[in-house]
């Protein structure tokens, strides 16, 4: 077994382990690990747990598939906690939900057992996203995201094409504070683009993902080979007969 002794387990042998999916940092679910898990997590990439109601080594998902792959470990500045950076194959929480971390505690202490997506993490780009959302479902005409979103797709992608040029211009003018600007305008407006379509970030994350630690070229080599591919697949496509 590993030489795990730079670790702090507790009494049982156990230390806490907090896991972070490695795409968008939602923060999925807390377990606890024992020196067995963490061997087993490092030489199979698949994230084990010491599951102290079952009394034994579990893998996350090998009843449900919902696995959990390993992507790396880091471990706390006092070495009493553990981060596991992960992609979900499906959802992590056993409701179905893509996080265990969706009810909300107020002030008061309660919880009152409502649904959020606000605990699932991913930043300020999805907190936008929802936000977008909403204007959709709730129009109101004093909101420039509402306008955007009624005027149709036409509407959108104007003001997506605009902002790019904005950005264009201003990384030419090489001024950092216009570029920061110009870019999160940028960013806004193609997340209105994905609203209108019903394209959550999470989406464009997952595909990011897929390309990750592929060269560039390859990746576009073969988006063209694709591309042209369908193009000769639609050229060889038969004629359909002129109706008499």
């Amino acid at each position: 077994m590993m030489n795990l002794s730079h670790l702090k387990f507790d009494k049982q042998g156990l230390i806490p382990a907090v896991i972070q999916d490695w795409r968008d940092g939602s923060l999925l679910m807390l377990a606890y690990m024992n020196q067995e898990s963490i061997q087993l997590t490092l030489e199979k990439k698949s994230v084990h747990f010491w599951s102290r109601w079952r009394n034994r080594i579990w893998e996350k998902g090998e009843t449900s598939g919902n696995k959990l792959i390993l992507k790396d470990i880091f471990v706390d500045c006092d070495g009493d906690t553990i981060l596991v950076k992960a992609e979900p194959l499906g959802p992590t929480c056993h409701t179905n939900e893509k996080t265990c971390f969706f009810m909300r505690l107020h002030e008061d202490g309660s919880v009152d057992g409502i649904k959020t997506a606000d605990g699932f993490g991913g930043g300020i780009l999805d907190k936008l996203y929802r936000t977008i959302q909403d204007r959709k479902a709730h129009p109101s005409a004093e909101s420039y995201t509402s306008t955007l979103l009624t005027g149709g797709v036409d509407k959108v992608l104007k003001k997506v094409v605009e902002e790019a040029g904005e950005v264009a211009l201003a990384a030419k003018g090489g001024k950092k504070d216009e570029i920061i600007y110009e870019t999160a305008d940028l960013l806004f407006h193609t997340l209105v683009a994905l609203g209108y379509h019903d394209i959550k970030p999470e989406e464009v994350y997952q595909e990011l993902a897929k390309r990750f630690g592929t060269s560039g070229l390859k990746a576009k080599a073969l988006a063209k080979t694709h591309t042209n591919g369908k193009a000769r697949v639609k050229q060889a496509a038969p004629k359909k007969a002129k109706k008499k």
